[in-house]
């Protein structure tokens, strides 16, 4: 089994909902297995007996006390706790044609369901080989339009809160890989339109969507900076951008704690 040093990425403590939990412990074990809710988590190897879990907290997690458990020549439970972090409003308004992505009819609700069993099984990857050595990197230069977290609303009604990053940016503008990893998704959704996930190992996945086109294939191996689609207005998207996001033990997290710029 093969576990990535992120300490290069620097990875700030931030528990609060939408943030990344570090935990360190120690063992002696050359193995050991760490979860969170009962979710395998990722864990590193930093030196001698210490060893760091990175925990994905959920944007609508309370907060309080939580445990980290691992298991090595015994089970046992780490404390740690998540505190508060406000995000603000954002307020969107669809037209036209785009009206079917606040009110979908019949039809699109049968897409939709059937799309979803494939989006969740994508969130829920975990392999053991980590496949990126360093840290991760912006997959686009563009302006962010839209930060993570916002607490959104269509043309008046709630949805869930935004979970990534919104880069802008001209339709076919190269989009990069912010990590190498494998290919687990290429295809094209009703909200998300063509979009590329990213297994990077352990739980850890990149997703992009909104694309124009796709350049890469399910199994595909690429490499950091590699090309795998451009920048598009595909799905839900009210102008062309990238939604760029990670997830953390099936958790979204905001991108910004693991690619080292301004949070």
């Amino acid at each position: 089994m093969s576990f990535s040093t992120l300490a290069n990425l620097s990875v700030k403590n931030m528990p609060v909902p939408g943030g990344i939990a570090v935990v360190d412990f120690y063992t002696n074990h050359a193995n050991p297995k760490a979860y969170y809710s009962q979710v395998p988590v990722y864990i590193q190897h930093l030196e001698n007996t210490h060893w760091q879990a990175l925990i994905g907290i959920p944007l609508l997690a309370r907060t309080g006390d939580k445990q980290l458990t691992v298991k090595d020549f015994s089970t046992r439970q780490i404390p740690f706790q998540v505190g508060e972090h406000a995000y603000q409003e954002q307020h969107i308004t669809l037209t036209g044609k785009n009206k079917k992505y606040v009110n979908p009819n019949l039809a699109h609700m049968d897409r939709i369901k059937q799309e979803r069993p494939i989006l969740s099984k994508a969130r829920k990857i975990f392999s053991n080989t980590t496949l990126q050595e360093s840290g991760f990197i912006r997959p686009v230069s563009g302006v962010t339009t839209s930060p993570f977290g916002f607490k959104r609303f269509y043309n008046g009604q709630a949805r869930r809160p935004h979970t990534g990053l919104d880069y802008a940016g001209e339709i076919g503008t190269n989009i990069q890989a912010a990590a190498g990893g494998r290919i687990i998704v290429s295809d094209e959704f009703f909200f998300n339109g063509n979009t590329v996930f990213i297994d990077h190992g352990q739980g850890l996945i990149s997703v992009y969507i909104h694309l124009d086109e796709r350049l890469v294939k399910p199994g595909q191996i690429v490499k950091q900076g590699e090309t795998i689609g451009t920048i598009g207005q595909t799905g839900r998207a009210t102008g062309p951008h990238l939604h760029f996001g990670i997830y953390l033990n099936q958790t979204v997290i905001n991108p910004n704690l693991l690619i080292n710029h301004e949070l």
